[in-house]
């Protein structure tokens, strides 16, 4: 014992010690930059188009890899699960001929309902095709989901697009989800004055989503909350979002990467469609079953058109 206490260098015993009280504090004091709150734990980081994002493994993961898809002549397929095609369109598809699109193999379609638009005043209006879509794709034997184009800057202003949208539907029937279709705005599309959504943070956005989706589902609807990786990382909080599923968009992409588990994949904004005359967004639902048999009307779970990056590319979706 004595020999023990010879050998020990107190300057090691110093340095040790302190060097642990370190690590201590720095677990304790880890910043959760991405959330604005102190974290008691090393935080779990991934890489996002350059930037370090804090992810978490307490949440449902997504379970897919590149070995579950496969693509060919620009339809995506599964290659271990059943599986259901669909688009989603709005009036900048003009006239569809909805029959011709359901000979191509299209078995859903997400219909945009409505739109705040993004320059300073967000005017609230009705997608003109809506009501003809829902009933000539229903008509044809597709299931039928909705969107709404968000530029919400506030609970109430969201609130206001719910109920907007409820009206909007109002008799019509729809099979699947009901989306929230939150978007940033492009600078090339806001033009010089910028969009309204320019100075929204994640705080905000994700209080947004909530609201929607909550007042939706009060009116018997299943909602879902469709993003890419922009929207999904930096301005949804998604360990609030719990419980909605997630329709995912990217593009040029062999699987849909995105960390937490998603419901629907929107692989390519420049699908083509018999009966469809412009581009046109191609979705892909894994099932296990038939998602409008298995909920029935109004009761599915799982819209918008919004490029890679986070920003509108073409008109407003």
């Amino acid at each position: 014992m004595n020999q023990l206490k010879q050998r020990l260098n107190p300057r090691l015993i110093i340095h040790t010690v302190a060097m642990l009280l370190l690590s201590a504090l720095f677990c304790i004091f880890s910043s959760d930059a991405i959330h604005g709150r102190r974290a008691f734990y090393l935080p779990k980081t991934i890489n996002v188009n350059g930037t370090e994002v804090i992810v978490h493994d307490d949440m449902k993961l997504n379970q897919f890899d590149g070995r579950d898809f496969r693509l060919t002549d620009g339809r995506m397929a599964m290659t271990n699960s059943a599986y259901r095609t669909g688009v989603d369109v709005s009036a900048h598809q003009g006239k569809i001929n909805w029959k011709k699109v359901a000979n191509d193999g299209i078995d859903f379609a997400f219909l945009r309902a409505g739109v705040r638009g993004y320059g300073e005043e967000g005017n609230l209006r009705a997608d003109e095709y809506f009501r003809r879509n829902v009933k000539q794709a229903t008509k044809y034997g597709l299931d039928i989901g909705v969107y709404f184009f968000s530029q919400a800057i506030s609970v109430e202003e969201a609130l206001e697009e719910a109920d907007f949208l409820l009206e909007t539907m109002e008799g019509l029937k729809i099979t699947l989800p009901v989306a929230y279709d939150w978007e940033n705005i492009h600078p090339d599309m806001s033009g010089e004055d910028g969009a309204r959504t320019d100075d929204a943070d994640m705080e905000t956005i994700t209080a947004c989503a909530l609201a929607f989706c909550q007042r939706v589902e009060e009116a018997g609807y299943k909602t879902v909350i469709y993003c890419n990786d922009h929207t999904g990382y930096f301005y949804l909080d998604i360990t609030q979002l719990q419980g909605y599923p997630i329709w995912y968009a990217a593009y040029e992409k062999d699987w849909p990467n995105y960390y937490y588990e998603i419901t629907l994949w929107q692989y390519t904004d420049s699908g083509t469609v018999d009966g469809i005359e412009r581009e046109v967004d191609l979705n892909i639902w894994p099932i296990e079953t038939d998602p409008a048999d298995k909920r029935g009307s109004g009761e599915a779970d799982a819209s918008g058109s919004t490029s890679a990056d986070g920003s509108v590319s073409d008109t407003q979706s």
